[in-house]
């Protein structure tokens, strides 16, 4: 039996990094905020209401601690994408932090759409299971140490959710290269 072999042409193009729309740039204000935002409020309510007979004075200090958690949330982040590729290709990714952004991208790898949705949301639903219920469980005052984190895991995945979504709406039979902060989508002739 004759197996098909197809030629692929390139159909779209995505960059994050183009200059003409300052996307990368606007995502990373849009997440800065929302997790400053997110952060304060989560922290604020916490101390109100499940710190309200508990003396705080080492709240400050884990809250100092929960932001250099999440400083560290993107180093984690990529290495989440680069194990769910590890996973469904069998290949290392590389990964690359710059200036402006973290990125983890397998220019030499092809995926199809479930595949791409695979590797692009792992980092988003495994770190949101392992937060939120420590969130929750976690005694209040230690509450900013997975909140911070969580909330960066939230808003920084916005990125990730915006190549999800451009790379869904291709062609059925489409394979997409993901370079990081640029993706790339090709179909059968």
């Amino acid at each position: 039996m004759r197996q098909k072999t197809y030629t692929y042409i390139p159909v779209a193009r995505f960059d994050m990094l183009d200059p003409k729309y300052k996307l990368l740039h606007k995502m990373n204000v849009f997440a800065l905020v929302s997790v400053i935002v997110g952060s304060l409020i989560g922290i604020t309510i916490n101390f109100g209401v499940r710190m309200s007979e508990i003396v705080a004075g080492m709240y400050v200090v884990y809250i100092v601690c929960g932001v250099v958690c999440g400083v560290l949330y993107p180093y984690l982040h990529e290495i989440a994408h680069a194990a769910a590729i590890l996973f469904v290709k069998g290949r290392i990714a590389e990964i690359k932090f710059g200036k402006l952004a973290a990125s983890c991208g397998a220019p030499d790898i092809t995926f199809g759409k479930a595949q791409y949705f695979f590797v692009a949301v792992f980092p988003f639903i495994f770190f949101c299971l392992a937060l939120t219920p420590l969130c929750i469980l976690l005694p209040p005052v230690y509450f900013p140490l997975p909140y911070i984190p969580l909330m960066y895991n939230i808003f920084g995945s916005v990125a990730d959710f915006y190549m999800i979504r451009y790379a869904m709406r291709t062609p059925k039979r489409s394979i997409v290269i993901d370079c990081g902060t640029e993706v790339s989508i090709f179909m059968p002739k």
